[in-house]
């Protein structure tokens, strides 16, 4: 009887070893082999980043310092992260020197810069190398520009969340639109832990266009916001594209807290839109100011929920269900929108409810767009992205729908259930094989120590089966030949 206590204990500790491992590799995501991340410098107020790298200074305006990348024992690469069609990065060195840097986020094919660099390398389809010859006391500036189509065009989606499947459909799509640039306006993940947002690194990796994005609820839940500002860069930004300025806000935290956007930021948005004036102005950001739905209730979560466990469940799974989805606080609601319009603004692009909803207040046009792949629990939603027409005179929305669950609640929920079945599994496929292998061998070991009780009698129902198939066989014969 001990020989079977200590294999199951055995098998316990095999199943707590590998679990151990398993969760020690979703919580150490790594950008790449030989990377090091470099603390996040970034001031908002002039879109520069600085990192002084062994007695060279390099800064980067519309965009961040990422990390240092060890190739070999001989050679370190700086990477700088663009949040701009246009980033500029000065390097200031007191000697002689060669500096290997990389810039992701921009699109090889369409990036040309002021400088002639002859060792401009190509290391995947959103990341350029090149070596910068430094002398003494000489700073060198390189500007980099997006080359453009006359009639420019934006893809704007949001929510994609842990809908994998659409999202990858939505970026194949992408690559063969074409277009300048794609914005995320916020929940690129369902949970800010690190497997998460390595899935998401990896679902995007095939894009071929620069990715700019915002930060969603669900993207600083369990401690994402570290993990994102690594990856993507600073909460909020601003860049100038052609004659439009483009501006990126972080409302992540209104869903739980009374305050979706920090006074902080409020500054720092006022004084953007006053130097932006003149120009064609877009706002994006993940939460709504104020809800275009009707019959909505209030959003209790600030508070204690007053409705049953199950519907809290349901409500937090669900980015369409019928609780306000827009800034708790009703103030700040019509301080944002009194800021849009009286800077003019163009377009505010939120996401949050998924589905898209196109609205004027204050005349200024809100537009929702939050079908990206999150799940769908509500009529009239669909799967979708929005590709922005820029002419000089307007810009125009195209939507564009994909396969969408039916039409009908049952369906929906039936959907999202598979969505969250299927992307559990994708998130945690080692862990979860992991438990299904050690729950299969405590069923086997339990059988095991049990045989003498089920034996016997399953060779009595196997005796009794044979019987009964042998004994059908011959009155079916007797049958036949009676005919």
């Amino acid at each position: 009887m001990r020989k079977k206590w200590l294999v199951l204990i055995l098998l316990i500790i095999g199943l707590g070893v590998t679990s151990a491992f398993i969760l020690h590799s979703y919580k150490n995501f790594k950008v790449q082999q030989g990377f090091v991340p470099i603390p996040l410098s970034f001031d908002p107020y002039t879109s520069v980043s600085s990192y002084d790298w062994n007695g060279n200074l390099v800064s980067i305006q519309g965009g961040f310092v990422k990390g240092k990348i060890s190739e070999n024992s001989n050679r370190e690469s700086l990477l700088l992260r663009s949040l701009s069609p246009t980033p500029l990065i000065t390097f200031k060195s007191e000697t002689e020197k060669s500096c290997n840097v990389r810039l992701e986020n921009v699109n090889p094919a369409q990036i040309k810069t002021n400088d002639s660099i002859g060792n401009l390398e190509t290391i995947d389809p959103h990341t350029i190398a090149f070596t910068v010859d430094l002398q003494a006391n000489q700073p060198k500036t390189i500007q980099f520009e997006l080359t453009t189509d006359e009639n420019p065009e934006v893809i704007m989606l949001g929510d994609n969340r842990n809908g994998y499947g659409t999202f990858s459909q939505i970026i194949d799509q992408i690559n063969s639109i074409k277009p300048a640039f794609v914005v995320d306006n916020g929940d690129l993940v369902y949970g800010g832990e690190p497997n998460r947002y390595r899935l998401f690194y990896e679902t995007i990796s095939k894009l071929q266009v620069p990715l700019y994005t915002t930060l969603g609820n669900h993207d600083i839940r369990e401690n994402g916001l570290p993990i994102y500002t690594g990856l993507f860069g600073p909460a909020y930004y601003s860049f100038d594209y052609l004659q439009n300025h483009f501006i990126f806000l972080d409302s992540s935290r209104g869903w739980a807290e009374k305050t979706a956007i920090s006074p902080e930021q409020y500054r720092w948005l006022e004084s953007d839109l006053q130097k932006a004036q003149g120009k064609r102005i877009f706002v994006v950001s993940h939460i709504p100011p104020t809800d275009p739905r009707s019959n909505v209730t209030p959003n209790t979560y600030p508070e204690s929920p007053k409705t049953s466990t199950l519907q809290n469940i349901m409500n937090k799974l669900s980015g369409t269900s019928n609780i306000d989805h827009a800034f708790n606080d009703k103030d700040e609601s019509k301080k944002f929108e009194d800021l849009m319009t009286k800077y003019k603004v163009d377009t505010v692009f939120l996401s949050h409810i998924h589905s898209f909803y196109s609205f004027v207040k204050g005349n200024v046009r809100y537009v929702i767009t939050g079908g990206a792949g999150a799940e769908l629990l509500s009529k009239g939603s669909e799967y979708h992205y929005i590709r922005v027409h820029i002419t000089e005179e307007e810009n125009y929305l195209e939507i564009v729908e994909l396969p969408s669950p039916p039409n009908q609640i049952i369906d929906r929920y039936w959907a999202a259930a598979q969505l969250f079945i299927s992307s559990t599994y994708k998130e945690y496929s080692s862990l979860v094989v992991a438990i299904g292998i050690f729950i299969a061998l405590i069923v086997a070991w339990i059988l095991w120590v049990l045989r003498q009780q089920w034996w016997p009698f399953l060779k009595k129902l196997g005796r009794w089966i044979y019987e009964v198939i042998r004994l059908s066989i011959l009155k079916y014969k007797e049958i036949v030949r009676g005919k």
